[in-house]
């Protein structure tokens, strides 16, 4: 059994402690508070002592009734914004009352926030597929932003074309593991060699290549296809196995026609490739 505590030395206790404590009565009002929740919260006591949730000003009344497991409290007056961390324990079934904790996870939260904007930035930093070194889908839709653009003030040609490559997982049950990322890396080859320097080619998914052709009509793109399908059947990269491997492809072109933006012109490519499987 836990022995009692000298109620005055428990009251000191938790005056000083560093965490900050609220309790909530049987009739629902703030019975006590010590003086970590006055500074974390940013009240004084006569501001918050002997009132229910319906009497207790706008601030704090969500924060000392409902507190949010995570507690963001702007600033106001004199009161700095904080982040808290609360905890909730209630009384026994008979006794009704309620204490809750907080303490300031202020340092913790904005460390977390830079953490994410930090990798944000790294992420729009980071341009190249690391299978092929290819420009990657961020790669590409900022690249093709600018083309469209021209497009739409000056009526430029503008082309893309999608490359889709089914069966990747197959071909590494078929012809051992890495055998898909070795077709990949054979197919960017071969773009390569076939395409202009003006042209764009970067990996937009998984299993999709993205090819962006400038000054480039439908007609012309819609011939690059076809050029590209036909070397497409004949590339017979080795798995794992060492065994050549037959690749299964689909395609979808676009040109740029009046009102489109970026998104309408890869989304009817995209439209194309779908019915072509």
């Amino acid at each position: 059994m836990t022995p009692a505590l000298d109620p005055a030395l428990a009251t000191e206790t938790l005056w000083n402690a560093p965490v900050g404590v609220i309790l909530i009565d049987q009739n629902q009002r703030v019975a006590w508070l010590n003086q970590a929740a006055e500074r974390l919260l940013g009240a004084r006591r006569e501001d918050l002592l002997g009132l229910s949730q319906d009497e207790l000003l706008g601030p704090w009344r969500g924060a000392v009734f409902n507190p949010a497991d995570t507690l963001h409290l702007e600033n106001g007056g004199n009161r700095p914004a904080r982040w808290l961390q609360t905890w909730r324990a209630r009384g026994g079934a008979d006794a009704g009352y309620s204490v809750h904790y907080y303490t300031d996870i202020t340092d913790l939260q904005e460390a977390l926030d830079e953490r994410a904007r930090l990798s944000e930035e790294l992420a729009q930093h980071d341009t190249r597929d690391p299978l092929t070194g290819l420009p990657n889908r961020q790669a590409l839709l900022q690249g093709i932003e600018p083309l469209v653009s021209r497009s739409r003030r000056y009526h430029n040609p503008l082309s893309v074309i999608r490359l889709r490559v089914n069966h990747l997982p197959e071909l590494d049950a078929s012809h051992g593991k890495g055998a898909g990322d070795a077709a990949l890396v054979a197919i960017t080859h071969m773009l390569k060699d076939q395409m202009r320097w003006a042209d764009m080619i970067g990996r937009f998914d998984v299993d999709e290549f993205l090819l962006v052709l400038p000054e480039t009509a439908g007609d012309a793109a819609r011939l690059l296809k076809d050029k590209l399908q036909l070397r497409l059947s004949q590339l017979a990269p080795k798995g794992a196995d060492g065994r050549p491997m037959a690749l299964a492809t689909q395609f979808g072109v676009a040109d740029w026609q009046q009102g489109d933006d970026r998104a309408k012109l890869l989304r009817r490519a995209r439209e194309e490739l779908e019915q072509s499987g």
